[in-house]
């Protein structure tokens, strides 16, 4: 290693050359990026004596669902705004009953929307005509027992609702995953900066930077479910629900010294 000494009032700064073998010298910066891509910080702004390798690592875990939730709709028409809103509150209420009587506690149910709108005719070249209004409500239900979402979707399919949407499997509680996912990203990364620092006959200094990437939840998974209108109070079998796995992915930028 050369050093340059600038010598000013008695004092003087050292300015570290670092030097390293001509196979090496076109590694001075080493980035590698995943496919899904990574942001780091400019090599200018990390301060490293030796080599700088900066590293993206994914970490990926399958976790099995534990929560599905459905959302379900009814709806009424009335010549008035109050016919409609009575008969669809009659229908509503007889959905919440088939619910709580299936297990379901209010904790669980949620109003998700209550919508009121005029019904017009239209003909051609004549002003719309209002006939009547339409009532709508929707409620959301969470089910924590996933061997229940069959029978459960049958007993809201009895009430008569109008629409149906789910049910859609998630993760109560994914911050495990989460980390065992980061785990699994960071040793990731430390194989493959130690593979990089032999290859080129350096070794790994210390870890200069870490960042977190990219995290990707799972998404709601929607099995594919029969059109209510043609379910009955007595079909049979129950409905058949699988929720299969979920993946949680993280991505890490670890920023290495190699020397």
């Amino acid at each position: 290693m050369l050093k340059a000494r600038y010598f000013f009032k008695g004092q003087y700064k050292a300015l570290k050359i670092a030097t390293i073998g001509a196979v090496t010298a076109a590694f001075s910066s080493i980035m590698v990026q995943s496919a899904m891509g990574a942001n780091f910080l400019p090599p200018e702004m990390i301060t490293a004596s030796g080599t700088t390798l900066m590293i993206a690592a994914t970490g990926e875990v399958k976790a099995t669902p534990d929560l599905a939730t459905i959302t379900a709709m009814t709806s009424a028409e009335g010549t008035t705004a109050a016919n409609a809103t009575a008969d669809n509150a009659k229908k509503m209420t007889d959905l919440l009953a088939n619910i709580r009587n299936a297990g379901i506690s209010n904790d669980d149910i949620e109003t998700r929307n209550i919508n009121i709108s005029p019904r017009y005719r239209y003909e051609q070249n004549k002003t719309p005509q209002r006939i009547g209004y339409q009532a709508q409500s929707s409620i959301q239900i969470r089910i924590h027992d996933l061997s229940r979402v069959g029978s459960i979707l049958d007993k809201m399919v009895q009430a008569n609702v109008e629409d149906l949407e789910g049910p859609n499997f998630s993760l109560s509680n994914s911050a495990k995953a989460e980390d065992e996912a980061r785990l699994q990203a960071i040793t990731t990364a430390r194989s493959r900066a130690d593979l990089y620092a032999r290859s080129v006959g350096l070794r790994v200094k210390r870890i200069m930077m870490i960042s977190e990437g990219q995290l990707v939840r799972p998404m709601p998974l929607r099995p594919m479910l029969m059109a209510a209108k043609s379910r009955t109070a007595d079909s049979t079998p129950e409905t058949p629900v699988i929720s299969g796995q979920q993946t949680v992915t993280i991505t890490v930028n670890v920023a290495f010294e190699l020397g």
